[in-house]
């Protein structure tokens, strides 16, 4: 009864002590270094349900025997003994009170241990050591510690890996070949513009832009006046249509307004013609200000011959005095010549754009003549190398076929001496090692 303290966490063996089965249960170790990160935070728990189980059995072996002396010892760290006495219950009581009993017992003893095991592991965490339990995603011995689930890692196969180069390599491609026609269709652009403005300018002379921002400015102006008396009209028609008054009637129009802008042109439909169209001018003549519009931002600039560079904003006068006071040729307004007026410099134009096509194919045939010539030198140059080898193969061969012809003959060779056989093959360039019968057969050989 009063037997040795078990060691501290361990779960100590139920012995009958008078129970001719007698037999001892081995401890179960809850807090062993080696186990501890095996059997985690439930080992006390698993311990008690044990001993329960080991409890009923020795119970039921002790029923059968007629044997009322039993012993419980040292449950945990906490409890060093617990003496149930079951002698006399056992000599009075029926079995199935006995069952009860024992089964009381047992979760008693379960109930102890796992208030044992959490006030070891309130002590434990108290005293600054918390045991954590590491769950890995997956029962992999080698997976890497990381913070991402197992979905969230991407691993690349080396069939995936060259897929996506390949279709990197498609997309590099598409790219540069949609900056390389980009830069085509830009150049062709530019150069149909600057074609146009030579066919401009010859028709209406070099442009104004001082004056072409004027007028831009004076219709923005004016078109503020046309768009507050489009509005009041609708104003006053509203007001006389509720009052039952005849409709008043509607203005005339100060100025043209230009129309909403439209979809600019796709590059298939863009113009790279480079000639000179009159209606452009002719269409943007009609949104101008009336000649009667005076703006509050001041007067309009100096004809062109009578005014130089423009100086500062503040100024006065805001042109610089003009290089050549002389008399300047006198160009058609800007949209004043009909559609069917031809540029007069169109066919110079023409000439030189076909001049500058024909220059531009001469030089890639050129180039092209250039790069045939070198494949051809270089072939030559790989033919005369083919002629040098085969000549020196030639060369080296000469020596051993007349060598070969100077060979003695069969009848010859077998009547020969080993001396004799050594000195024909140094001669013929061959070598001389082995017994008569090699240097007879390899003699013979080269003679025949």
């Amino acid at each position: 009864k009063s037997g040795p303290r078990a060691p501290r966490g361990k779960v100590a063996a139920v012995v009958c002590t008078s129970c001719p089965f007698a037999s001892v249960q081995p401890a179960m170790d809850a807090t062993s270094p080696k186990k501890r990160g095996a059997t985690g935070q439930g080992a006390g728990l698993r311990g008690a349900v044990g001993l329960a189980a080991a409890w009923v059995c020795v119970q039921a072996r002790c029923e059968s025997a007629r044997k009322p002396a039993f012993a419980v010892t040292s449950l945990s760290s906490s409890v060093s003994s617990v003496q149930l006495p079951l002698g006399t219950a056992s000599s009075t009581s029926p079995p199935s009170s006995q069952a009860s009993a024992a089964a009381a017992t047992a979760a008693a003893v379960a109930v102890v241990a796992g208030s044992a095991h959490r006030a070891q592991r309130g002590a434990g965490s108290s005293s600054g050591r918390v045991h954590r339990v590491l769950r890995l995603a997956t029962t992999v011995v080698a997976e890497p510690t990381t913070d991402l689930a197992p979905w969230e890692i991407e691993e690349e196969t080396e069939e995936e890996r060259q897929e996506r180069y390949a279709r990197e390599a498609d997309e590099m491609k598409l790219k540069w070949d949609a900056r390389r026609l980009e830069e085509r269709q830009s150049a062709q652009r530019r150069q149909a513009w600057s074609q146009k403005e030579q066919e401009r300018a010859s028709l209406y002379g070099p442009r104004d832009p001082i004056m072409e921002a004027y007028e831009a400015r004076m219709y923005e102006e004016a078109r503020v006046i046309e768009v507050r008396r489009r509005q009041r009209e609708v104003y006053e028609r509203i007001k006389a249509a509720k009052a039952g008054k005849p409709l008043p009637p509607k203005g005339t129009p100060y100025l043209e307004l230009k129309p909403s802008p439209v979809e600019p042109p796709k590059p298939e439909e863009f113009d790279v013609s480079g000639h000179y169209k009159p209606h452009e001018d002719i269409e943007a003549k009609k949104y101008k200000a009336p000649e009667s519009y005076v703006s509050p931002t001041g007067p309009a600039p100096p004809p062109r011959n009578q005014r130089g560079t423009p100086r500062a904003a503040w100024e006065n006068p805001p042109y610089n005095p003009p290089r050549n006071m002389g008399a300047t040729r006198q160009w058609p307004e800007p949209g004043s010549l009909p559609e069917s007026e031809v540029p007069p410099v169109r066919a110079q134009i023409e000439k030189q754009r076909a001049e500058r096509k024909s220059r531009r194919r001469r030089m890639m045939d050129e180039e092209e003549e250039a790069e045939n010539a070198a494949e051809d030198e270089e072939e030559d140059v790989e033919e005369e190398e083919e002629a040098v080898e085969a000549e020196a193969v030639v060369a080296e061969a000469a020596p051993a076929a007349a060598a070969a012809s100077n060979l003695p003959s069969a009848a010859e060779i077998k009547g020969m001496t080993v001396p004799e056989l050594k000195e024909a093959l140094k001669a013929a360039g061959m070598p001389v090692t082995g017994k008569k019968a090699d240097l007879v057969q390899r003699l013979t050989e080269a003679s025949s």
